[in-house]
């Protein structure tokens, strides 16, 4: 019982901390130096809980740890996925804001010094509006990828509680019936 609890918990608070670093568009694929889970201190939280054993070899702690495990390789597919159109999108970024560039030099420099001034000040305002549009693009990638994986978690948490809830009253009952 206390590693189910112990995995929900785990479960949870990675969760968190994937859906927190998307929102803040810090991304954490590797970082070995911070554990998200030092905060927590699980011997006393699941002392406090007074769960009743349950048998962890049980077919349904393991179909629920199986479970677990799915969702979890689900919502980092989804992080994977997520990353690769950020990056595709920062990529035609980067090379549509070096064509406009070339182009926009090319087109000061044919012009006379007032026609030029004239043509750099729309060029900074495109540039501007350009940005503009890529940074909401850009926005709606991270908001969406961080929404999927989340969506995923929850789901699995939320279901680890129902499946939780049924272990316990099924070892329960077998108890009471072991004692009549």
């Amino acid at each position: 019982m206390p590693i189910l609890l112990l995995n929900l918990l785990l479960t949870y608070c990675a969760l968190q901390h994937i859906y927190i670093a998307l929102i803040n568009k810090e991304i954490i694929l590797i970082n070995t130096n911070y554990n998200p889970f030092e905060m927590f201190d699980f011997e006393k939280i699941l002392t406090a809980a007074k769960l009743p054993n349950v048998d962890v070899n049980s077919d349904a702690v393991i179909s629920s740890q199986k479970k677990t495990m799915e969702a979890v390789a689900a919502a980092s597919q989804a992080v994977f996925v997520g990353i690769n159109a950020f990056a595709k999108k920062q990529v035609e970024i980067l090379n549509d804001a070096v064509n406009n560039t070339k182009v926009a030099t090319s087109e000061i420099a044919k012009g006379n010094t007032q026609q030029s001034a004239a043509k750099s000040i729309e060029l900074v305002k495109e540039a501007i509006e350009s940005a503009q549009s890529n940074v909401a693009e850009l926005s709606k990638i991270n908001e969406k990828t961080a929404k999927e994986a989340f969506e995923i978690m929850n789901a699995r948490f939320l279901d680890s509680l129902t499946e939780l809830k049924n272990v316990i009253a099924e070892q329960t009952e077998k108890k009471a019936q072991a004692k009549n």
